[in-house]
């Protein structure tokens, strides 16, 4: 029986600065304060007092560092790293340099929120939160950033990064404490923080980095910090999760877990997944904002109400979810996360992306209607590696390869400048207005910006997460060799057997259908290599003389003495595939990528930045009718042709495959293109009624 411990106002939103609006918006402000009575669960969570009986995981990760990027992927890392939104964010929003807020400027108080960029206030209760904000955008920005400079070998940034780590380093307490707070607030939280969040991503941070340079003394300060946390904030702490008000950043601090499973794999000390199951325990405990706790197992019992909180939450806690199964076995927990399976589906956007801007709603999701942003990608695509590595399904892998190449890619804009903060898998226009069904307002997400500082600096720094953490996870360890779990332009250096080993992929993929691998040892190893096949492949073509491949569990295994410069071919052999959505509307992909139709645009600056060429713009179609989307006659349509790109060395953009099919509705043949190269497009085309 549900206990209820605390009752609360409601919070007021009209304050004293009512004539104000909100730069956040309607969206944001009509769902962020969903505040009821604290609700004690505990008697629900008692299943997590019996032995445990943890889960095999399938692979293992590989250090960071271990995979870099060549071909296209370099090159698009480089671009976005000295000409592009990935290097220039610093300089671009100021909170980043001058809000030294894990060192200097610690929050003792509202009075210690500094400026923060456009972004208008109103004096509503949510926004004490604030006092956390850059240190997100800041964490982000550097975890994703580091990541960029060593993989990219860029002597600069790799240089700053060492100065980022330096002065985390230098802001560490004598007790070990690393964070954001001064000694009157940390670990006393009753309401709103970003204790545990800020933490996050300072400490992926500062293991990524670790993981680059071996400077054991990064990694002796993570554990120090953490010590601290676990006792204040663990089993014989207090729960950080005992909350009068919740904004999201105290539910943000549910992904400590991601340092957890770091720090397992770094040190396989058995106490940090021993916590980060405690910290999901935590969470499902007490329940004060629905906004922000999905996937609090209580209400994951409940498996036909739809998801509705924050998208950003829901995603990213669905790995706090499986690292919690994985650890335990409970059955209870294997329940919640099918449940959570089924829940998830009813979001997923043609383009591979969960819907969510701000707020998932209890809506299905809806090409036209029902929009993403790039955090709730970058969220949901890294859950999808984390379930790949833990489960070996290769549809997590599948899924997680979708998202990036199409609904991922689809928000940057070609010259890595500016990124869309909201968008919609149809979009025909882009002019700070969420157009619904039935009308239009106000949302200034809608548009390109190397910031979005209006409505917050999240996007941006998540941005540089997406290809960094897509290399960690391409390649993992399995008992017997190493798995190609994602395809991509890349090199390995690893050790198998104790044996220094490098493997090439040399493709343009996803463009490609074709992979050239290519396997160094310094000498002669035996070990498997697993090549995951794609559900979306009709047949994978292996080929290298004398060699065996056996299919199991998705994927083809080789095992082999290598010795020398071996090499293996691999092809796809993929169709163009017309599939219906649950709306019933027609889209079209082949391999990897869904096709869309690209729609010209024109672009009108509405801010400049004074760093080098960066402006915020809007985006609008040169046919006004544009929005009139283009309907199919029925569900049988035709694919007329289908052009691969041109070989070149960046196919993004350049010479990319074209689609032509005749649709027989309001427009006959027509040429699709990559979404993921598209700015204004439509991806799913409605069937004539």
């Amino acid at each position: 029986m549900k206990q209820i411990v605390l009752s609360l106002m409601t919070l007021l939103v009209i304050t004293s600065c009512q004539s104000k609006k909100s730069s956040q918006g309607e969206s944001f402000l009509g769902q962020v304060n969903q505040m009821a009575e604290i609700e004690d669960d505990s008697d629900l969570l008692t299943f997590f007092d019996k032995p445990d009986a943890p889960l095999k995981q399938k692979f293992e990760n590989l250090p960071v560092g271990n995979n870099r990027p060549t071909g296209w992927m370099l090159d698009m890392m480089n671009n976005d790293l000295e000409s592009g939104m990935v290097g220039a964010l610093d300089d671009l929003y100021p909170g980043i340099k001058k809000d030294d807020i894990f060192n200097t400027n610690r929050r003792g108080g509202m009075e210690d929120i500094p400026e923060m960029g456009d972004l208008v206030l109103t004096g509503d209760a949510w926004e004490k939160s604030i006092m956390w904000w850059n240190s997100e955008t800041a964490g982000n920005w550097w975890d994703g950033f580091v990541r960029h400079a060593f993989l990219t070998n860029n002597e600069k940034a790799i240089e700053q990064s060492h100065k980022i780590v330096e002065n985390l380093l230098a802001s560490q307490d004598e007790d070990g404490y690393i964070g954001i707070y001064k000694e009157n607030l940390r670990y006393q939280h009753e309401g709103a923080n970003g204790e545990l969040w800020a933490q996050t991503t300072a400490f992926r941070t500062m293991l990524a980095y670790y993981e680059f340079t071996g400077k054991k003394e990064v990694l002796d300060a993570v554990e120090k910090a953490m010590a601290v946390t676990i006792e204040r904030y663990g089993p014989e702490g207090r729960n950080p999760f005992y909350l009068k008000t919740a904004f999201g950043g105290a539910t943000h601090g549910l992904m400590l877990t991601d340092v957890c499973e770091t720090l397992h794999r770094l040190t396989k000390n058995a106490k940090y997944l021993d916590y980060s199951t405690y910290l999901y325990r935590a969470f499902s405990t007490y329940g004060v904002n629905r906004a922000f706790n999905d996937v609090r197992y209580p209400y994951l019992l409940q498996k036909d109400s739809l998801f509705e909180s924050h998208g950003v939450h829901t995603y990213e806690h669905l790995r706090s979810l499986i690292n919690a199964y994985y650890n335990t076995g409970y059955p209870e927990l294997e329940t919640a996360y099918n449940n959570a399976m089924y829940k998830l589906d009813f979001c997923i956007l043609p383009s591979g992306a969960g819907h969510g801007q701000e707020w998932i709603a209890k809506l299905k999701a809806d090409p036209t209607y029902t929009h993403t942003e790039f955090c709730t990608m970058l969220e949901l695509r890294n859950f999808y590696l984390s379930a790949a590595q833990k489960t070996g399904d290769i549809n997590y892998a599948d899924r997680a390869e979708k998202l990036t190449f199409n609904g991922m890619m689809g928000a940057r804009y070609p010259d890595g400048k500016s990124l869309t903060y909201a968008k919609g898998d149809n979009c025909c226009i882009l002019n700070s207005y969420k157009h619904g069904k039935e009308e239009s307002h106000y949302d200034s997400r809608y548009k390109y910006s190397p910031t979005h500082s209006d409505p917050a600096v999240c996007c941006v720094p998540n941005y540089t997460r997406n290809y960094t953490y897509y290399l960690a996870n391409m390649w993992m360890k399995a008992e017997d060799g190493l798995a190609a779990v994602l395809y991509g332009p890349s090199k390995l250096t690893t050790k198998v057997n104790r044996t220094h080993i490098t493997i090439q992929q040399i493709t343009s993929y996803p463009f490609s259908d074709k992979i050239k691998f290519v396997v160094s040892t310094d000498e002669p190893v035996s070990f498997a290599l697993y090549f995951r096949k794609p559900q979306w492949t009709k047949e994978l073509k292996i080929n290298m003389a004398g060699l065996n491949a056996i299919e199991t569990d998705g994927f083809f295994k080789v095992e082999k003495e290598w010795n020398g410069g071996d090499v293996i071919e691999i092809e796809f052999v993929n169709k163009v595939e017309r599939r219906i959505f649950r709306t019933g509307d027609v889209y079209f992909q082949r391999g990897a990528l869904v096709y869309a139709y690209p729609i010209e645009h024109s672009i009108k600056n509405i801010k400049d930045y004074k760093q080098g060429d960066f402006h915020d713009f809007h985006c609008f179609p040169k046919n006004e009718k544009a929005c009139d989307f283009i309907t199919v006659k029925d569900e049988n349509v035709e694919v007329f042709d289908y052009q691969e790109s041109n070989k070149t060395s960046n196919p993004w953009y350049q010479s990319t495959p074209i689609l032509t099919v005749d649709l027989g509705g309001t427009i006959n043949k027509v040429q699709l293109e990559p979404m993921g190269n598209t700015v204004l497009r439509q991806v799913a085309f409605p069937v004539q009624e």
